[in-house]
């Protein structure tokens, strides 16, 4: 487990996306860093992507951990 994956223990949007394992899935493989280290997933015309890792990133890389999967 990495740091910046971690969550705050009050979060419960990982808890719900553990019992979902195509969307959490789906987000970890969208949700990536790009070469200039945001987030490749959170992309719009409208303002710049986030940094990575990003929320949702952050928020699946928990729910596979509660998951219990590697």
């Amino acid at each position: 487990m990495q740091d910046h994956e971690e969550p705050p223990p009050e979060w419960r949007l990982p808890v719900e996306l553990a019992a979902m394992p195509e969307v959490w899935r789906t987000l970890l493989e969208r949700h990536v860093s790009g070469r200039d280290g945001r987030c490749r997933g959170g992309c719009s015309q409208v303002r710049t992507a986030p940094r990575w890792p990003c929320t949702l990133y952050r928020a699946a890389a928990h729910a596979r951990r509660i998951a219990g999967q590697p």
